[in-house]
């Protein structure tokens, strides 16, 4: 077992090994020690009003499939720090970054992670992105599993056969999706082609509503383990759940928060949905795309490179091994639905002790409460301050729409201060 793996099972594995939840965790962590994200799925627009960058901003985010690092390095802070503790994850943003350094044009960064596939990326590769990798990062991309290696070779074959979007256990789970959608008669990828908020309903109702109506998707949509490829382990399954109404089930959070991707914003501009429903990026109108996507980004952003590192770690450990005022941002994603109460203290006193006065830290939930709020000693609690009705306000405005709750707090004062 490589020292990659015991650091992923302690994150995941926070109850009794022979219990049922215990077990499910289990299960969890060796699903989850492999290439979960192809893409992020927090919406930078609400992370960046919450943060509010400047070029005094040390960031420090937890990486997934590093398109918000990119997105944060639009802004031009002073810099950005990824890390992950799937070093798959950590891999595609190192991947990334050289990419941007190295490739000669914004056309062949946009073949790489705009179409995610194109006939000259492995050419590209081998030519000006190869030689710029250190040792580890190009021994990862240039081998496989065992599995991988059967189907397409080298890893980074993904870029030319299959395309970045078609794999990944997120990317997976996709395609399934969508192939069990046709064999009920529903086609997601309908909904990209509205013009207006009443097509985008319409065609919700007709050819994506129907889907959770089956009884399959009744039955199966409520087994934990079923939510593995979105990379859900059990512990947040069960969070999800406090969001149920009295006499709903798990699939009537399912389908509200669909619907809120499908119908409740611009599906024109929003990538997200775009990536649910057509497994792709809007490469033709070039509106649904991440910000370090846009070709009016990319001179800005190749400008920053050299202020974005990406390590395989934990947030905790990061902040811990760092001298004081490092950071003054910071990004945890989902990761407080995995930490029980003993973990989210360590983290949270770690930022009390190291981080800036005034830090910002954003974090999502898989249901509407703050379990800062409920986990924290009152002490340590107290030394930060909660922006909820902002964080209410933001929450709101996230395109991805799968979380049930937005959070920011403050250390030390007040953002109304």
């Amino acid at each position: 077992m490589s020292s990659n793996e015991i650091t992923l099972h302690s994150a995941v594995q926070n109850e009794k090994p022979t219990s049922k939840q215990g077990i499910l965790q289990k299960m969890f962590a060796v699903w989850f020690d492999a290439f979960v994200y192809n893409q992020i799925w927090e919406d930078p627009r609400v992370d960046l009003q919450a943060l509010k960058l400047d070029e005094n901003s040390r960031i420090l985010t937890i990486s997934s499939g590093g398109c918000n690092a990119l997105n944060y390095l639009c802004e031009s802070p002073q810099n950005v720090t990824a890390v992950d503790l799937n070093r798959h994850h950590i891999f595609l943003l190192k991947l990334k970054i050289a990419a941007l350094k190295y490739l000669p044009t914004y056309n062949d960064f946009f073949n790489f992670f705009g179409h995610g596939k194109h006939e000259t990326n492995i050419e590209n590769y081998k030519k000006f992105i190869a030689p710029n990798l250190n040792k580890e990062t190009r021994d990862f991309w240039e081998s496989n599993g065992f599995f991988g290696k059967l189907l397409r070779g080298k890893r980074i074959n993904i870029f030319q056969k299959g395309g970045l979007y078609e794999h990944s256990r997120n990317g997976y789970f996709l395609r399934f999706f969508h192939k069990f959608s046709r064999l009920l008669g529903c086609k997601p990828e309908e909904l990209l082609k509205a013009k207006t908020p009443e097509e985008q309903e319409e065609l919700y109702e007709k050819y994506l509503n129907p889907f959770f109506d089956s009884f399959l998707i009744q039955t199966i949509g409520k087994l934990p383990v079923t939510m593995f490829g979105l990379g859900i382990p059990p512990q947040q399954y069960d969070e999800l759940k406090k969001d149920l109404k009295d006499g709903g089930t798990i699939i009537d959070i399912y389908r509200e928060r669909t619907k809120r991707l499908a119908v409740e914003y611009p599906i024109y501009e929003n990538y997200f949905a775009w990536q649910a429903l057509g497994r792709k990026y809007d490469t033709e109108n070039l509106q649904a795309l991440p910000e370090y996507l846009k070709e009016e980004r990319y001179k800005m952003l190749r400008a920053n490179a050299e202020n974005i590192t990406a390590e395989v770690g934990s947030v905790t450990d990061k902040i811990k091994n760092s001298p004081n005022d490092t950071f003054n941002r910071f990004v945890f994603l989902d990761a407080q639905d995995w930490m029980n109460a003993e973990i989210m203290t360590d983290l949270w006193s770690a930022i009390a002790e190291k981080g800036e006065k005034g830090s910002r830290i954003i974090f999502r939930t898989a249901s509407a409460g703050s379990p800062i709020e409920t986990n924290l000693p009152k002490d340590l609690r107290d030394k930060f301050q909660y922006e909820e009705d902002w964080s209410k306000e933001l929450f709101k405005q996230d395109r991805a729409s799968i979380y049930g709750g937005f959070h920011l707090y403050t250390l030390g004062i007040s953002d109304r201060e």
